[in-house]
């Protein structure tokens, strides 16, 4: 599927003059306005607060491959979701980050502070890599109280400290058995309790949910929201993006190394009004349903998929949805399931990145 510059598409739908509904595209740096920031803390609003994250003209090169291009964002507060397809630039974002590679051009700061001149930001940054290195002998507690004796914690401090972030993320009862018995979802938490043990203000999380099952991506993805409602930085990238939705609203979408999209899902969603929306709906009788429905201005189109379901084609999915209860019950016809099949991350980032649904 082709992909559409980032520019070319957002001018195509006239939203490049709409910067404060709450999004950007990737032409626009960050400025100290309140509106080129991502996050969930309010004190953002001042331009003299530093945020947590701030990449200004961002590149990234190996070689000839391009694995970040001219980025430019600055996040703070709460829980904000990296999404992109394979080689869109989150791995090499993170890595710029937690100082795994320098900048080809552009400059990465956190804290205010960039991390190639002092080391002393990663004092307040928990991180939990996508790849896993643990020592398989050790018992969960005795893992992460090791890690918090190197941040300089006494013997009871750091035990202390182990027991209070491994109960945070829910492994308190097993917290004294062998790590080489736990299972992917539990690996992952101590991944993550091991990050937490020194109290960071920005917690980088990549791909945090691969291969759990769904009990544990369930018990994660609480323990992220409870992050971020402490007012902690969370950056979580992910391919599960039905998951990252239920997390947060709040997004980066990055593609071929670009910045394609910043700030809330909805906000983008509700702008990117070309998109049509399908919804798709499994009833008694479609045709005699269809015959309702495509009197109503929101619907444009309907489409038979089988005796039991019928597709309804809209711009407007609001006011489509705010007709549905009156026009079902008009026509007299059993209604057993209503989905929106577009309404998702999955769907955004096809249009974004592809121009299909």
């Amino acid at each position: 599927m082709a992909g559409r510059d980032s520019t070319e598409l957002f001018a195509s739908t006239g939203l490049l003059d709409r910067l404060d509904t709450g999004f950007q595209c990737s032409q626009h740096r960050y400025s100290g306005k309140s509106s080129q920031f991502v996050g969930g803390d309010s004190r953002m609003n001042s331009p003299s607060k530093t945020p947590a994250v701030l990449i200004d003209q961002c590149s990234k090169w190996y070689g000839q491959v391009i694995g970040l291009n001219d980025v430019s964002l600055a996040i703070d507060g709460g829980v904000t979701g990296i999404l992109g397809p394979n080689g869109a630039g989150k791995s090499t974002l993170f890595k710029l980050l937690m100082g795994r590679l320098k900048p080809s051009s552009g400059s990465v700061r956190l804290f205010g502070i960039d991390p190639w001149d002092s080391t002393a930001p990663y004092r307040r940054v928990g991180y939990v890599a996508e790849t896993e290195r643990m020592y398989d002998w050790m018992t969960g507690h005795d893992f992460v109280t090791t890690l918090a004796r190197l941040h300089g914690m006494t013997r009871d401090e750091a035990s202390s400290r182990a027991e209070h972030v491994l109960d945070f993320v829910g492994l308190a009862d097993v917290q004294h058995k062998e790590i080489g018995k736990y299972s992917k979802g539990m690996r992952q938490r101590v991944k993550i309790a091991h990050a937490l043990v020194h109290d960071p203000d920005l917690i980088i999380l990549d791909e945090p949910l691969h291969g759990c099952d769904p009990i544990a991506r369930t018990s994660i993805m609480s323990v992220i929201r409870d992050l971020g409602a402490q007012g902690k930085t969370v950056l979580i990238s992910s391919h599960i993006l039905e998951e990252i939705e239920r997390i947060t609203e709040q997004i980066v979408i990055l593609h071929n190394g670009r910045l394609l999209a910043l700030g809330n899902l909805h906000a983008i969603r509700d702008l990117l009004d070309k998109h049509p929306h399908r919804i798709l709906i499994r009833c008694d009788d479609p045709r005699a349903l269809a015959e309702s429905f495509i009197e109503n201005d929101p619907v444009y189109g309907v489409i038979f998929r089988s005796d039991e379901h019928l597709e309804i084609m809209t711009n407007d999915l609001s006011a489509a949805h705010s007709i549905l209860p009156r026009v079902i019950v008009n026509s007299g016809v059993k209604v057993h399931t209503i989905e929106n099949p577009d309404d998702n991350l999955e769907a955004l980032l096809g249009y974004l990145v592809g121009g299909d649904s």
